[in-house]
């Protein structure tokens, strides 16, 4: 009979996972021994938590698909925090897996006792304790398809030392989930292109997740074809070619004050995939926010 741990990582491993991000720790042991009997996904120990999960953000961007990370509770989950926001900021897909006390000393000040769905769920698209082993490949499925579908971006789910050490006899293997993709319909793309024959100032604003090689084709080809500048959102300068003609620089941290001006004045903006938070407007005040032109 598998244990709790054995059967996550069949789940990381049905998921696609390839690669776990973590610094081990006593309250997960049982999830460790699990990857230990997987050939097929490495587990990559670092030195420190806040490193684990910054590796698992950045593999995310790089690969397309969702990065993994594992800690211990407490200190193990704070430090693991700084990537869990910048997968947040950035929209990236993550799931961080964190190792917790037992469930029978939960609110009796266990040590390094955290509450793990209150400490995430302020910044996390959703964060979840598993009480049950047998639900684990439920959770699992779950996790990774919020993470991924719409808008990505991280997930929590706590791990009860004793729910992955103990027996899960009535696991049922999860297939690896469908999500769903935000994209414009047909008839969007038809207003779009009305709105460009009228603009005569258009701006494109491009960021955010799930750029290729050939999405950047495709973004710099339709900006080429209607002359649409395009200015890249904060840390996402090298997502188009700086040496494009149609590239005009980025929009984050010391703005040109040319550029600045162009947003302002800009009477048709696309936004592609980045967000419009302070960074990218300048505290709100390159956007008549909440009511613009």
């Amino acid at each position: 009979m598998r244990h709790g741990g054995k059967v996550l990582a069949d789940q990381l491993q049905n998921m696609g996972v390839d690669t776990v991000f973590t610094v081990p720790g006593e309250s997960f042991l049982a999830v460790l021994d699990g990857l230990y009997d997987s050939n097929r996904i490495r587990t990559i120990i670092c030195r420190q938590e806040g490193g684990a999960a910054m590796m698992a953000e950045a593999y995310a961007k790089m690969t397309g698909r969702p990065g993994v990370c594992m800690v211990t509770r407490g200190p193990g989950a704070a430090n693991a925090m700084s990537g869990l926001h910048v997968a947040q900021q950035d929209s990236t897909p993550m799931l961080t897996l964190v190792g917790l006390h037992a469930a029978e000393h939960e609110d009796r000040e266990a040590f390094q006792e955290i509450e793990t769905k209150r400490l995430f769920s302020s910044f996390v698209k959703w964060a979840a304790v598993i009480r049950d082993a047998n639900r684990i490949p439920e959770y699992m499925s779950r996790a990774f398809s919020v993470a991924q579908s719409g808008r990505p971006g991280p997930v929590v789910l706590g791990l009860p030392e004793d729910m992955i050490s103990g027996p899960a006899g009535n696991a049922v293997d999860a297939k690896e989930p469908r999500f769903a993709e935000a994209a414009p319909e047909q008839g969007d793309m038809a207003l779009l292109a009305q709105a460009l024959r009228r603009a005569e100032r258009p701006l494109m604003i491009v960021g955010g997740p799930g750029w290729s090689e050939e999405v950047r084709r495709g973004v710099e080809a339709f900006a080429g074809r209607w002359s649409l500048p395009i200015a890249a959102a904060l840390r996402y300068q090298d997502y188009i070619d700086n040496r494009n003609p149609c590239y005009v620089g980025h929009v984050g941290i010391g703005i040109a004050p040319r550029l600045a001006e162009a947003v302002k004045a800009a009477d048709v903006l696309i936004v592609v995939g980045a967000r419009l938070g302070e960074m990218t407007t300048q505290g709100y005040t390159l956007l008549a926010i909440p009511n613009p032109k």
